[in-house]
């Protein structure tokens, strides 16, 4: 569910969104700080601080550039990987699960979807997050198509 600070933060952060050709809108890593930030300001157990910003750089440039020839092309593949990387990489000394999904919903929000998920999405951050190899990436895509819904 998307709280009112997330949609503050997309408001106050139009300035800090990367453009790139295909006209998708990509998060900054300020951005996802501050989402970061936003999660442990919520949760009284979650513990502050960046590990490292690397991975979250990484991250977007993956999902926005690709790396050695690879590309994801739909903005659900990207949204997949950014969660993914988000999650996989370990970014935050803690909530990168959490971080990640807000992540995602700020993405679609930013590029003109909802992201209506279900308890499904828990599974496949817990995977992310301890077998990412394991996951079947085209399943996931498949399953963000489906939870991905326009705005009119």
């Amino acid at each position: 569910m998307v709280t009112s600070s997330v949609e503050e933060t997309i408001i106050q952060s139009r300035e800090k969104v990367q453009y790139v050709t295909e006209n998708i809108v990509y998060p900054s890593v300020e951005t996802i700080l501050d989402l970061h930030e936003q999660i442990v300001a919520e949760g009284d157990v979650t513990e502050s601080g960046v590990r490292s910003e690397k991975p979250i750089e990484s991250a977007l440039q993956y999902v926005s550039e690709g790396f050695f020839g690879e590309l994801p092309e739909t903005l659900h593949e990207k949204a997949v990987h950014l969660m993914r990387l988000l999650v996989a990489d370990h970014p935050f000394v803690d909530g990168n699960k959490r971080t990640a999904l807000r992540t995602v919903v700020v993405f679609y929000m930013l590029n003109g979807y909802m992201f209506e998920y279900g308890d499904e999405i828990r599974a496949l951050l817990h995977r992310f997050a301890t077998d990412e190899a394991a996951v079947d990436v085209e399943t996931a895509v498949i399953y963000f198509r489906a939870c991905a819904r326009r705005n009119p």
